[in-house]
């Protein structure tokens, strides 16, 4: 059974395992950040989605995160147009809307391809959302700024709501060299750069020849 690195949120890995081992795969955890979640944003979520026409969820982690904490904004707003509607949820993309409807939500809208900012981008709702709407991107910290600068320049209003962080944690590389991997799957331009940057240079090679997929 072939053997690949999984380059994943610790949050993942079950179900990332099982895909694996559904292919044939043998699956080796091998994560260079875990996710630690901001107490502090999680306590103010509720206040600071408040005033939202949308909000936006980057990642399964953030609905997992988050979620639990913003109570009864899942059900409607009476703010969005004349009659209590339920509050837009925007995707970007297909496992982060069926993380939202596991969590319950609805009007989900996520790209039917792409998983990144610029397929969400092209989804009708923008067009259909007030002008000036209020946008709010749950998220961790750091990240891409290309959504909240387009979204600005369409005119509406964004606020970032980051509840949780990524902390980097040491890699067992004895472990790396035991297991011989022919793969790796790796999703993060974050996640590879932390991935390199540990890597002694006995095993950089080694790690460079490898199968990568990758969305």
């Amino acid at each position: 059974m072939p053997t690949i690195l999984l380059i994943r949120p610790e949050n993942r890995l079950p179900a990332d395992i099982a895909t694996c081992a559904a292919a044939g795969w043998q699956a080796i955890p091998f994560s260079p950040i875990r996710i630690a979640p901001l107490a502090e944003t999680l306590f103010r979520l509720p206040q600071i989605i408040a005033p939202a026409q949308a909000l936006f969820w980057v990642s399964p982690t953030a609905v997992e995160i988050a979620a639990p904490h913003i109570g009864s904004l899942k059900m409607s707003k009476a703010n969005f147009g004349e009659a209590k509607t339920p509050i837009p949820h925007i995707a970007v993309g297909s496992q982060t809307a069926q993380a939202l409807r596991q969590q319950g939500f609805a009007n989900i809208h996520a790209p039917q391809h792409g998983n990144d900012s610029e397929a969400a981008l092209a989804l009708p709702i923008w067009r259909n959302l007030p002008p000036s709407s209020r946008i709010v991107i749950i998220r961790g910290q750091g990240g891409r700024e290309h959504l909240a600068q387009t979204l600005r320049q369409r005119g509406f209003a964004v606020q970032y709501a980051e509840c949780y962080q990524r902390i980097s944690q040491p890699l067992n590389w004895a472990q790396f060299q035991a297991a011989q991997p022919q793969a790796a799957w790796i999703t993060t331009a974050q996640l590879a750069q932390e991935l390199f940057t540990q890597c002694p240079q006995a095993f950089r090679q080694n790690l460079k020849s490898l199968l990568y997929f990758t969305q």
